[in-house]
């Protein structure tokens, strides 16, 4: 019976080294090192800004085709996407960058634009007086 006893100790105690020696040979995922994201030109990121702009001015323009001036296939576009999308500030940067397009290019944000102050007239001397 006790030899019995030290064969379940000794196999539970090299059980737990086995397992204790997996864990430190595998890295942990937090220990991992994540690829950085690609890096996206100032020249890539204006084209993309473009392509989309031209489609906010033209509802009827497809993607193939906004893109077909910069030469670039529609599968590289949308690895660019991609990697526009991963960087919050360039998403930033790009929706900045249409929105001041379409307020640039609308016919009510231009309608509506800061009205000027109107001229009053008031009878002289009047001014700041309580009339009776």
């Amino acid at each position: 019976m006790i030899t019995r006893r030290r064969s379940v100790g000794l196999l539970t105690v090299f059980g737990v080294l086995a397992i204790a020696a997996a864990a430190l040979h595998h890295p942990q995922a937090e220990e991992l090192e994540e690829d950085e994201p690609a890096a996206v030109s100032d020249a890539d990121l204006q084209m993309y800004i473009k392509v989309y702009g031209a489609m906010q001015e033209n509802h009827d323009l497809t993607i193939d085709n906004a893109i077909k001036p910069y030469q670039i296939s529609l599968d590289d576009f949308r690895q660019l996407e991609r990697r526009i999308q991963n960087q919050s500030r360039l998403v930033e940067r790009v929706r900045e960058a249409l929105l001041e397009q379409a307020k640039n290019h609308s016919m009510f944000a231009q309608a509506i634009a800061t009205p000027s102050p109107v001229p009053t007239t008031a009878e002289p001397g009047t001014r700041g007086k309580n009339k009776k």
